[in-house]
């Protein structure tokens, strides 16, 4: 019986009631349009990004960010459902584009550390300033992407010839401490360090 009550509700009544701060106008609203911005972002959303950010998150980080506006009486003129509608439907899709412009800024940091901690190319030994980021310390969600992208590097380097040449050099040791680790020649580790970098280039530079 509720659920038709609130099918029913003018949506007109709610946008007045949300700027009164009515908490259930508010739950009102949402349970009327959630499902269809829904079904309307993950049509947007970006497969590889769905693994951390999906259709619910870009909603509801729209629904906040509606509700803070209409009790600030950002959006004055809205007072229809088709109006509240097409609103919701661009701040969803800005939530959206917002996350994939984060997500290829995480990209290019994620590339730009591992550029600076592996592909660099070097004859000095490990204790080299120059091996390593000089840039501000990087934020925790940057640091968490880094390793997923890490291991997902590792695992792409199938081998593991090449994956223990390449975790040796993540670590810091050039290429004849390498070849000492693993009792082979240093013209073995600068060939497989190059099989390495085209590997990543492949995997980093390729959308």
């Amino acid at each position: 019986m509720e659920k038709f009550k609130i099918i029913d509700d003018p949506v007109t009544i709610w946008i007045e009631q949300v700027r009164q701060s009515d908490d259930e106008a508010i739950k009102r609203v949402w349970q009327h349009f959630a499902d269809g911005l829904q079904e309307y972002a993950r049509g947007k959303i970006h497969p590889k990004t769905r693994r951390v950010y999906d259709e619910q998150d870009a909603v509801q980080s729209m629904f906040l960010s509606l509700c803070q506006g209409l009790k600030a009486d950002r959006y004055p003129d809205l007072q229809n459902r088709d109006n509240l509608w097409r609103l919701m439907l661009v701040m969803t899709g800005r939530k959206i584009s917002k996350r994939h412009r984060f997500d290829r800024q995480l990209k290019r940091d994620n590339r730009r550390l591992l550029t600076d901690s592996y592909f660099v190319q070097n004859s000095q030994d490990r204790n080299s300033p120059n091996l390593y980021p000089s840039a501000a310390e990087p934020t925790p969600e940057l640091l968490a992407e880094f390793a997923d992208t890490s291991s997902a590097l590792i695992e792409a380097l199938g081998t593991d010839n090449l994956k223990d040449v390449a975790l040796l050099r993540i670590e810091g040791f050039d290429d004849c401490e390498i070849a000492s680790r693993l009792q082979c020649s240093r013209s073995t580790v600068q060939r497989r360090l190059v099989m390495i970098r085209k590997i990543w280039e492949v995997e980093l530079f390729n959308d």
